[in-house]
C-alpha cells in the first residue's frame, strides 16, 4: 500500500460509521473527502492510480486507520488494555444498534421497550468505563462518540435523559468535543441535519406534544404501554452527576 494514500468516506456523512472514520482520521491531522451516496458506508482508500480499497467494516475501518498510522497509534500499547478497549468498542456497537431501535420506534410501546434495552447497555459500557484508567484520547473514545453525541443532541434538543448517570461517558465526551478536529466532524451543522432528519423520518422522540395521538393503538387516547420518564432505575448521586451535552 502507498505511504500516503488518499481517504474518502462515502455514504451519508450523519452515518455513526463515517462519523468514527472521520474522526479517525482528523485527530490523527488527515485530510480525507466526503463523498455522498446511497447506500452503505464506505472507507476508500486510493492505494495507487486505479487501485482502490474499500472498507464497510466500521471496526476494521478504524482497526486499518490505526495500522497506516503507526506513528499515531490510538490503541492503547499495553495488550490486556487494549483488548478491553476493543471489547467495549464491541459494546458501543451493541449500544448504536440499540440507539437505532429507539429512533425508528413508531408507538409508545416499543419506544419504552428500546429505551430500556438502551439504557441497560448503556449502564453497562459505563461500569467498564469507570473502571479504566483515563488517558490520551483513543480508538474507544471514538467509537462512542458517534453514540454519546447522538444522546447529548437527542437529550438537550428534546429532554430525553438518555445520557443521564453516565459521568464517565460525559467526561470522555467533553474531552473529545474540546478538541476542534473532532467538532468539524460532530458539528452544529450535523447534529442540526440529525434531528431534521429524525423529523422527517418521524421518529416519536422527535414529535412535539401536540402530535402524540399517532403514537396511541387502538381507540383515541388509549396508550399500550405506560412510557416511563425515567426507562432504567439511576441512583440519585448518579442522577446528580454530569450529563452529556455536546459542546456547541
Amino acid at each position: 500500500m502507498s505511504r500516503h494514500p488518499r481517504f474518502r468516506i462515502s455514504g451519508s456523512p450523519l452515518c455513526p460509521a463515517a462519523q468514527r472514520a472521520g474522526l479517525a482520521l482528523a485527530l490523527r491531522g488527515r485530510d480525507f473527502a466526503s463523498l455522498r451516496s446511497p447506500g452503505k458506508t464506505r472507507l476508500l482508500i486510493r492505494q495507487a492510480p486505479g487501485l482502490v480499497l474499500a472498507i464497510e467494516s466500521p471496526v476494521a475501518m478504524l482497526e486499518l486507520i490505526e495500522d497506516l498510522h503507526p506513528g499515531q497509534p490510538l490503541h492503547p500499547a499495553e495488550p490486556a488494555l487494549r483488548a478491553r478497549h476493543r471489547q467495549l468498542i464491541a459494546s458501543a456497537d451493541a449500544a448504536q444498534q440499540a440507539l437505532a431501535a429507539v429512533l425508528t420506534a413508531r408507538n409508545l410501546r416499543d419506544l419504552d421497550l428500546a429505551v430500556f434495552a438502551l439504557r441497560q447497555r448503556l449502564l453497562g459500557i459505563e461500569a467498564e468505563l469507570q473502571a479504566l484508567p483515563e488517558g490520551e484520547c483513543s480508538n474507544l473514545d471514538i467509537a462512542l462518540a458517534p453514540l454519546l453525541w447522538r444522546l447529548a443532541v437527542l437529550d438537550r434538543r428534546h429532554g430525553l435523559h438518555l445520557g443521564d448517570g453516565l459521568p464517565g461517558a460525559a467526561r470522555r465526551l467533553a474531552l473529545l468535543l474540546a478538541r476542534p478536529e473532532a467538532r468539524r466532524v460532530l458539528s452544529l451543522a450535523a447534529g442540526r441535519a440529525f434531528l431534521d432528519e429524525l423529523a422527517a423520518q418521524g421518529a416519536v422522540v422527535a414529535l412535539a406534544v401536540e402530535d402524540w395521538d399517532r403514537c396511541f393503538d387502538g381507540a383515541p387516547g388509549r396508550k399500550v404501554l405506560p412510557l416511563r420518564s425515567n426507562p432504567s432505575p439511576v441512583p440519585a448521586q448518579a442522577a446528580a452527576r454530569p450529563t452529556l451535552r455536546p459542546d456547541w
